[in-house]
């Protein structure tokens, strides 16, 4: 119970292509509908819309670079062999410039196709609406071109649709013709641009080469430079001999003064003591040295030969002395003059740089000027080749576009496509009469089948109770027509609702519950009827069965059974009567209490005391008890009589009930403790959608021989295998039908 009362979700259960047939079979009329307005529709536009002819031309469109300036290394700033190319020639096919050029030359202001645009205008007209009218007119050349390119090839296809197949063909072969006109033109006038601009520069590059010319030759004049080549080589050669002599300099300067500065200290050098006059003087001075030992034995001082040789002696040494004095000042004269020669070399040194860097300097200023002249002029040159190239191409005119084939005119229409139009609308009319039914069909939240009721109420299906037509030839049968059980005129039916007895009295476990409460979510879902018939069916199996209408709102027992309203339940109940207003009926051992008066405050009486008495009364004298009670939506009349009673049958009409009225009255039964033995799914039809019941109809009217229908001895069973299966769903459709 518990899990019973949590709140419901859709049951996950897919469609089957049963369920889409059996919405197919019950849409079919919206179907249909669509379907014949979609062909309808679509055959009166086809047939009354004027006829549209196309005529092509085929044109060649060669790839081709142009090329103004030759410049080697240079590249074209567009890359003319790549898609772009082939687009920017189909735009401009479809431009209104060339369908301007096409009205113009064709004089199409004046064709009776497009003079009512011109024709309209007022006669006060001013530029603007004139302009208009222009441009209508070449929107409307424009917009009938279309340009097809052939795939993996350099063709196109033109066309041109009119309702005049001449007058197509002629257009589109005059638009070919006038691009391949208007190409030529722009190309004449590409290389009429680049000539003039050629002109100019090449004044420009003339003049600045003799400008640069003049420089270079004004800078040679005021620098006598005659071949700067040589006098490079020169000067470069001047300057490695100074370096090389101002190293040697310095080397003698070095070694001239390591002398004259031991000279200057007075230390003996190489050049004194290996000088060849010093040394004989000083082997003269020896000798007169060793004669003095001799000398001083044998004579005295004042010897005359003593007195020589002291004189000798001395002059020996004054001249040793004179000597030596001669050759520390050649040293000191000879580190003077290395000196002095240093500082020359050093000062030429600087000098012959100076002059070489100068060189050089004006070497780089007399580059740039040459460098410059040798550039103006290759730029003139180049220039000057270049005019002479456009000036031949501007005198011979080339295109690389062709016509290959040019338009003939058309003899069939290419629109409308009457046979491929109605078929087309026959596919889409079905299509969407389909996607409208399934949509229909979803909108609609109606439970429709058994399984639904069982998949959104989860409760039981106690029977399926069929829709049915109440007409008769009988007087007595017409008399009373809802009692179909008692009367046996619709055998499934009768057949349903003592199936409904049967699976009430074993609905629960040990005795069947003896008081019947029979309700309804929402009115006219045929709980009286229902009520009427059960009783009708338990009455045929037990006696002592009592029918209670307990709809004290909108009683209708007394009319289905052809009794008087009063006195009744609602009599007993304010007190008016003691026993029960039990009033038999023309099915054997079946007893109706009516509703009675119709009272200010029906459920209160339903859930008084007094209730609760006529229940025990009713129980004493009666083996069963079925209540008629208002829908459970509507008032609480229901709920409260479902406390008293120890069953409940909730009627449930076939594609009528809404979802959530269903569950809602589910739900309110189950919130006060009722015992809720299932759902009659009632009304189901037999003709739209109610195929699981024809095949339950068709089964039990083989085994039972009862059919509303032909005699049933004249049916055949079904067929056995596939193709009797196939028979029978097709006599089964064709019913349908």
């Amino acid at each position: 119970m518990e899990e019973m009362r949590q709140e419901m979700h859709a049951p996950q259960r897919h469609r089957t292509l049963l369920d889409y047939s059996r919405i197919l079979i019950k849409r079919r009329w919206l179907i249909l509908l669509v379907f014949f307005a979609t062909v309808a529709y679509t055959a009166f536009k086809t047939f009354t819309e004027t006829p549209m002819y196309t005529a092509t031309v085929q044109i060649l469109i060669e790839r081709q670079t142009p090329h103004y300036i030759d410049q080697p290394g240079a590249s074209s700033q567009y890359d003319y062999s790549g898609e772009e190319f082939y687009q920017t020639h189909y735009k401009l096919l479809e431009s209104p410039a060339l369908a301007k050029i096409v009205a113009d030359k064709l004089n199409l202001k004046s064709n009776p196709s497009y003079a009512p645009i011109f024709r309209n205008l007022p006669p006060n007209a001013d530029d603007a609406m004139k302009q208009q009218a222009e441009e209508d007119l070449i929107g409307a050349i424009a917009g009938g071109v279309q340009v097809n390119p052939v795939r993996q090839s350099s063709l196109v296809n033109v066309s041109f649709s009119n309702p005049d197949p001449k007058f197509a063909a002629t257009v589109v072969n005059t638009l070919a013709r006038s691009y391949i006109e208007q190409s030529l033109d722009l190309r004449f006038a590409a290389s009429q641009e680049a000539a003039a601009w050629l002109k100019g520069k090449l004044i420009e590059g003339r003049k600045k080469l003799e400008e640069s010319e003049a420089k270079l030759n004004q800078y040679k004049r005021e620098h006598n430079i005659v071949a700067l080549d040589d006098k490079e080589s020169i000067t470069e050669q001047k300057l490695e001999q100074l370096n090389k002599d101002l190293i040697a300099a310095q080397t003698h300067r070095m070694e001239a003064e390591t002398r004259f500065k031991e000279v200057s200290r007075g230390q003996p050098i190489s050049q004194v003591l290996n000088n060849p006059l010093i040394l004989a003087l000083k082997g003269q001075e020896a000798k007169l040295i060793a004669e003095h030992s001799e000398l001083s034995r044998k004579f005295g001082a004042d010897h005359p030969r003593m007195i020589s040789w002291t004189n000798e002696l001395a002059t020996t040494r004054a001249k040793i002395s004179a000597e030596m004095g001669q050759v520390v000042q050649a040293i000191k004269n000879e580190y003077y003059m290395a000196k002095a020669q240093e500082e020359n070399l050093k000062g030429a040194l600087e000098k012959q740089k100076a002059e070489t860097q100068d060189l050089g300097d004006r070497n780089i200023e007399y580059r740039v000027l040459l460098r410059d002249v040798e550039t103006n002029r290759a730029l003139y040159e180049n220039m000057l080749k270049s005019l002479k190239t456009t000036t031949a191409t501007e005198n011979t005119p080339a295109t690389n576009i062709r016509i290959v084939y040019p338009a003939t005119v058309p003899t069939a229409p290419v629109s409308p496509r009457k046979s491929r139009n109605l078929m087309l609308a026959a596919v889409m009319g079905l299509v969407l009469g389909v996607g409208l039914a399934m949509v229909m069909e979803s909108l609609d939240t109606t439970l429709k089948t058994p399984e639904e009721v069982e998949g959104w109420l989860e409760i039981p299906n106690l029977a399926l109770i069929p829709h049915m037509e109440f007409t008769s030839g009988n007087p007595v049968k017409e008399e009373f027509p809802e009692l179909i059980v008692h009367h046996g005129t619709q055998p499934l039916a009768s057949e349903s609702y003592r199936g409904l007895r049967t699976t009430i009295l074993f609905s629960t476990p040990g005795q069947a519950p003896r008081i019947l409460l029979v309700t309804s979510s929402l009115p006219l879902e045929g709980k009286s009827l229902t009520s009427a018939n059960l009783a009708t069916a338990m009455a045929k199996a037990e006696p002592n069965v009592l029918l209670v209408d307990a709809d004290l709102r909108r009683p209708s027992l007394h009319k289905i059974f052809h009794l008087p309203a009063e006195p009744g339940l609602s009599n007993f109940l304010v007190g008016e009567l003691d026993d029960l207003p039990v009033v038999e009926t023309i099915v054997p051992n079946l007893f109706v209490v009516t509703a009675g008066k119709i009272p200010p405050h029906p459920s209160e009486l339903l859930g008084s005391e007094r209730m609760r008495e006529f229940l025990d009364l009713a129980k004493s004298r009666f083996g069963r008890i079925i209540l008629d009670s208002p829908p459970l939506m509507s008032v609480t009349d229901a709920a409260i009589l479902s406390t008293q009673a120890e069953g409940v049958v909730l009627i449930i009409k076939a594609e009528s009930v809404p979802r959530k009225a269903a569950m809602d009255a589910r739900d309110q039964l189950l919130e006060v403790n009722a015992t809720l033995l299932g759902v009659v799914f009632n009304n189901i039809p037999t003709q739209s959608n109610g195929y699981f019941y024809n095949s339950y109809y068709r089964y039990h009217s083989y085994y039972t021989g009862k059919d509303d229908g032909p005699d049933p001895r004249h049916r055949r069973p079904p067929q056995p295998g596939v193709l009797g299966w196939a028979k029978n769903k097709l006599d089964h459709f064709k019913q349908k039908i």
